[in-house]
C-alpha cells in the first residue's frame, strides 16, 4: 500500500508539472499566433531573427496540447484511480515513444543519405532497375557535378561514398549528443509507462 501511495503521489506531481509545461507552451503558441505584432515587439530587443520564432507557434501549440492531454490523463487517472485513464495515458506515451524512435531513425537516415550513393557506392546501381529505366544513368547523388544525367564515368570520378559509410560516420559523430538525449527522453517515457502500468495492475488486482 505504501508503495502504491508513493507512486500515485509521484504520478500526480510529475503530471502536474507536465500539465503546467503544456499550458505554458500552449499559451505562448496561441499568443504568437493571435498577437504576432506584440510578440515581435517583445522579442525584438533580444534577437534579429524574430520572424523565425513566429514560425514555431504551431509547433508550440501542438506539443503544448499533447502535454496538457497527458498531464490531465496522468493526474486524473492516478488521483481518481481510474484504470481507463491510466491505460489511455500508457497507450499515448507508448505511441509517442514508437513515433519518436521511427522519426529519429528516418531523420538520421535522411540526413545521412543526402550526400551518399548506393549502399556501398555507385556500382550498386550498375545494371539495376533504376539504371534500366533511366537509360544507363545514375542517381544525381552519385555525381558531385551539377550536370545531368549522371553517367558511370562521372560517378566514378566523383567517388561519392556509400550510404552505409555515411550512416556510420553520422552515428559516430553525433553518438554522444543524440544518444544522451534519446536515452534521457526514452528513460522518462519508459518510467512513466512503468509507473502507470503498475498503478493500473494494482487497481485491477484490488478491484477484482
Amino acid at each position: 500500500m505504501a508503495c502504491f501511495t508513493f507512486f500515485k503521489f509521484m504520478m500526480v506531481l510529475s503530471n502536474l508539472l507536465i500539465l503546467l509545461g503544456g499550458l505554458t507552451l500552449l499559451g505562448v503558441g496561441i499568443w504568437v499566433r493571435v498577437d504576432k505584432g506584440l510578440f515581435l515587439q517583445v522579442l525584438s530587443p533580444f534577437s534579429t531573427l524574430d520572424t523565425q520564432f513566429v514560425n514555431v507557434c504551431f509547433f508550440c501549440i501542438a506539443i503544448g496540447g499533447v502535454l496538457v492531454l497527458l498531464g490531465v490523463l496522468g493526474c486524473c487517472g492516478a488521483h481518481k484511480g481510474s484504470k481507463c485513464l491510466l491505460l489511455l495515458f500508457f497507450s499515448i506515451i507508448l505511441i509517442i515513444f514508437i513515433a519518436e524512435v521511427a522519426a529519429g531513425t528516418v531523420a538520421l537516415a535522411y540526413s545521412s543519405f543526402l550526400n551518399c550513393c548506393g549502399f556501398t557506392n555507385y556500382t550498386d546501381f550498375t545494371d539495376s532497375y533504376y539504371s534500366e529505366q533511366s537509360e544507363g544513368s545514375y542517381p544525381p547523388s552519385c555525381c558531385q557535378l551539377d550536370t545531368a544525367p549522371c553517367s558511370q564515368q562521372q560517378a566514378w570520378h566523383s567517388a561519392v561514398q556509400g550510404c552505409l559509410k555515411q550512416l556510420l560516420k553520422a552515428l559516430q559523430k553525433h553518438a554522444n549528443i543524440v544518444g544522451g538525449i534519446a536515452v534521457g527522453i526514452g528513460g522518462l517515457e519508459v518510467t512513466a509507462m512503468l509507473v502507470s502500468m503498475y498503478l493500473y495492475c494494482y487497481l485491477d488486482n484490488n478491484v477484482s
